[in-house]
């Protein structure tokens, strides 16, 4: 009986403060699946080992502060992706035509954790994610001057930069693995700007004497948006599965 009291009493004093851990890491990214804008249409397949020359910059910074079973966190991602240009279908365009397509992806996720067992338990958690995607696709049409019955009719940019809120459910576990690692998931799935925004996350990390953390995992994030004015010229579409390694160091 006192060994259970002096454990709880001890518990309680650690959950009653404060605790919290930031982390860097960097994300080397693949993709696949479709972009729109208009009526150009490109299909991605950028697999992990075409990162290297495709992928510009990929990095992401988490910052989680909380007092016993309630929790706050946020996380920032950016992205940089230059997949290399693909053909134009023939037809209705001619034979060599491409395209080029740039991204510049921001993704900011505040979030509310509720942790069942206090610091470094399972948690729910609830929270809201802001995308902002700035986009720009660059056809190369090999025809000496316009011609009419194309759905472009030269090489100019087509640009756009949607940006919309998801709101989501999520679950957290964190589990030690020995005395220097453990292994932590987190997934989320949830609505709002875009159709069943989804999230996986797994981490192993090799905690260190300081108990600062060195984190190696996989991240993997489906976005399917789309949005249409009315005009096919003001048609957008975003369907594309991210997946990529992690590695990065946190801080406690």
């Amino acid at each position: 009986m006192l060994f259970v009291l002096s454990c709880t009493s001890a518990w309680a004093q650690e959950s009653d403060s404060w605790d919290w851990k930031i982390a860097a890491y960097l994300w080397g990214v693949g993709i696949d699946g479709n972009l729109a804008i208009g009526p150009v249409e490109q299909d991605i397949d950028v697999s992990f080992s075409d990162i290297l020359s495709d992928l510009d910059f990929g990095s992401s910074v988490f910052a989680e502060f909380g007092k016993g079973n309630h929790a706050i966190h946020f996380d920032y991602t950016y992205l940089r992706l230059k997949p290399d240009p693909t053909p134009l279908p023939n037809p209705p365009f001619p034979m060599d035509s491409t395209l080029a397509t740039k991204m510049t992806i921001n993704i900011f996720e505040p979030a509310y954790n509720f942790r069942f067992g206090g610091p470094g338990s399972a948690a729910l958690v609830l929270g809201a994610r802001y995308m902002d995607i700035e986009m720009k696709m660059t056809p190369d049409i090999a025809l000496p001057e316009p011609f009419p019955t194309l759905p472009i009719s030269d090489n100019s940019p087509l640009e756009t930069g949607p940006n919309w809120w998801d709101y989501f459910v999520g679950f957290k576990t964190h589990n030690k693995i020995s005395t220097n690692w453990d292994f932590e998931f987190y997934g989320t799935i949830g609505g709002g700007g875009s159709d069943l925004p989804w999230t996986l996350q797994a981490m192993f990390g090799r905690r260190f004497s300081n108990d600062n953390r060195l984190g190696l995992g996989v991240r993997v994030w489906g976005i399917d948006y789309s949005k249409n004015e009315g005009i096919m010229d003001e048609y957008t579409k975003i369907d594309l599965t991210f997946t990529g390694f992690m590695i990065g160091y946190e801080f406690n």
